[in-house]
């Protein structure tokens, strides 16, 4: 409690001073904590991709011919080859590489545009969307090219009017007659692998297979790995595919090479922007937010050092006298860096709550949300949910920032206090220096 007690009186007769220390802290915990909230929306686990640890991609096909080099997503065949039956996968679902849109008419007349994704029956198992109504679909369901359709909730509000049933009704999409088996949660679009309006089965949909020299398609292999495996552990798995994917075709199209590319890719490398012929890594943008991280926090540091010496000049009579009755220079160092690191904390906390109300409410006008090739205009006004953002991690990593917040910006004029002598102290010799 004395810390308390010392803090609210440094409020009353510092009031200037200290309230400064709190405002810089808590904007420089906001830009860090913003920094590293809108960064983690690409690697959050939250429903229907709870899974993100364990899920990867093969994401695009990049092959090299005498006289032709072609890129593109993989057919259903291709993808099978080289992603069936893979050491340390789970399971594996051939979906649409991205969502293509439709105007979809319903059986009462009213038409409405659709985000349409094509899947199989295992990506209902590796992403866990909540089933409001119905059921996933049935392996037999997609063998036999069903023509049935899950929707999501919004979807079916907007097609159908809320509260209407949806279940069984008939939705027209590309002059196919589907009929609605199953309503999901509508997940957030900024979610960009899972989020869409209607989820048909490829083989109704008959998804463009064998284009351009016979190999390429419009699919995107989902993996969910078992427990354990890593990303790293199926790089020289799938290379070997790939390897037997070049001397298969070279036997037929006389074709150079299948490039892998580093495949399979997590979700926060889909994120930042993977193409069919170029891969990319992690580590490369790691440094640069670490770099921006301590940028954030050294420049504030600096400043609040300066306003720390100033509350430690008026407190000299203080930290003599406690010196002259027996406090020792370590406890004193140790009490004087724990009131700053409850101001830190203070200040923390109000930088964490500015950080959630940006992020919420106003950040995407000013952050360009989904990856760097395109963004959806569902994704242009979607803000990250609560969910996305609170965590214990970010909780714990404000306590982190603050603490070494508290070291770099105290540290040197504690030192400083805590080395007064302690007869020169109560004379007031050292006031202001």
């Amino acid at each position: 409690m004395q810390f308390i007690r010392q803090i609210l009186f440094e409020l009353r007769h510092q009031s200037l001073v200290t309230w400064l220390s709190i405002i810089g802290t808590a904007l420089a915990i906001f830009l860090v904590m913003s920094n590293f909230m809108i960064g983690r929306i690409d690697s959050v686990q939250v429903a229907p991709e709870t899974n993100r640890p364990r899920i990867c991609y093969g994401f695009g096909m990049d092959i090299i011919q005498p006289n032709n080099h072609t890129t593109s997503n993989p057919s259903l065949e291709t993808a099978q080859f080289i992603y069936d039956n893979l050491e340390g996968v789970e399971c594996v679902s051939y979906s649409q590489a991205d969502y293509t849109t439709f105007t979809t008419v319903a059986d009462n007349g009213k038409r409405l545009p659709a985000r349409v994704k094509s899947v199989d029956q295992n990506y209902w198992k590796i992403y866990d969307y909540t089933f409001e109504e119905g059921h996933p679909f049935t392996p037999e369901e997609v063998e036999a090219g069903v023509k049935n359709i899950i929707i999501t909730r919004d979807y079916a509000n907007n097609i159908f009017g809320k509260g209407e049933p949806a279940i069984g009704r008939h939705v027209n999409i590309n002059n196919k007659d589907f009929i609605v088996s199953g309503i999901v949660k509508t997940p957030n679009p900024l979610l960009a692998r899972t989020s869409a309006d209607v989820f048909p089965t490829h083989t109704a949909m008959q998804l463009p297979q064998n284009i351009m020299c016979n190999y390429f398609g419009d699919y995107c292999p989902v993996l969910l790995l078992k427990p354990g495996v890593t990303i790293s552990d199926m790089r020289p798995r799938i290379n070997h595919r790939y390897d037997e994917l070049t001397r298969k075709l070279a036997k037929t199209d006389s074709i150079c090479e299948a490039i892998p590319h580093g495949q399979p890719y997590s979700t926060e490398m889909m994120a930042r922007g993977v193409s069919t012929n170029t891969g990319i890594t992690a580590d490369d943008n790691n440094y640069i937010t670490y770099l921006i991280y301590a940028i954030l926090l050294l420049i504030p540091a600096i400043n609040l050092s300066s306003m720390t010496r100033a509350r430690m000049r008026r407190r000299v009579s203080e930290i003599g006298l406690l010196r002259a009755f027996g406090c020792t220079r370590g406890r004193l160092i140790l009490n004087l860096l724990t009131e700053n690191f409850i101001l830190s904390m203070l200040g923390g906390l109000l930088g964490l709550l500015l950080s959630f109300i940006f992020i919420m409410g106003f950040s995407n006008y000013f952050v360009v949300y989904g990856d760097i090739y395109y963004v959806t205009p569902e994704q242009s006004v979607a803000t990250p949910s609560f969910e996305m953002l609170f965590s214990w991690q970010a909780f714990l990593l404000v306590l982190a920032f603050c603490f070494i917040l508290n070291l770099l910006s105290a540290g040197l004029p504690i030192l400083k206090a805590a080395s007064i002598n302690p007869a020169e102290a109560l004379n007031g010799d050292n006031n202001h220096k």
